[in-house]
């Protein structure tokens, strides 16, 4: 049930995120750029993967804050795992290690479209989530949870690897978009 809640209340505000960004981009941008647009998208998408790749050194713009652990027992289980899921799902309110949000930011602004937007960040979103349903099946008990953190922060190699053949394949998407024209 707690999963449950966390993967549903990061659903809601990961929608509302990439919902809004894609109306700003109506609303702020002349008109739908097209090209032009997806041309953005994608420097943003190669500049994303030169930092990950260490050619760039550009820091990510974040707030840099972490949500509260204490919230399980001042609140319990299931309504701190719905908020986690709240504070999560914004995408931009805690630290983030990688550069791949930012282009999912920059197409959901640049495409104008919030059904477009709310798809890339519930999509991201539910990558995200999947770690919380999966931990479970790598341990044999609870017991095993400070093995299994300690095992993931020794990956976090693989972790970028995974991170930039992701951005990689990104730019590569957007740049065929770039140049034989999006859907309409």
């Amino acid at each position: 049930m707690n999963v449950t809640a966390y993967t549903l209340a990061g659903v809601v505000t990961s929608a509302l995120v990439g919902g809004g960004l894609g109306i700003a981009g109506a609303a702020l941008l002349p008109e739908r750029l097209g090209r032009v647009g997806m041309a953005i998208a994608l420097a943003v998408a190669l500049v994303a993967l030169a930092r990950e790749l260490g050619y760039l050194a550009v820091p990510l713009p974040q707030i840099g804050r972490q949500t509260q652990g204490m919230w399980a027992k001042r609140y319990g289980a299931t309504t701190a795992a719905t908020m986690w899921g709240l504070d999560l799902g914004l995408t931009f309110t805690t630290w983030l290690g990688m550069a791949g949000p930012w282009v999912l930011a920059a197409v959901a602004f640049l495409a104008g479209g919030p059904l477009i937007g709310a798809a890339l960040f519930v999509g991201y979103w539910l990558g995200r989530a999947l770690s919380v349903w999966v931990g479970p099946l790598l341990m044999t008990s609870a017991a095993d949870t400070p093995a299994l953190l300690a095992s993931l922060d020794d990956q976090q190699r693989l972790f970028r690897s995974v991170h930039v053949a992701a951005l990689a394949w990104s730019a590569v998407a957007i740049g065929i978009w770039t140049l034989v024209g999006t859907p309409t």
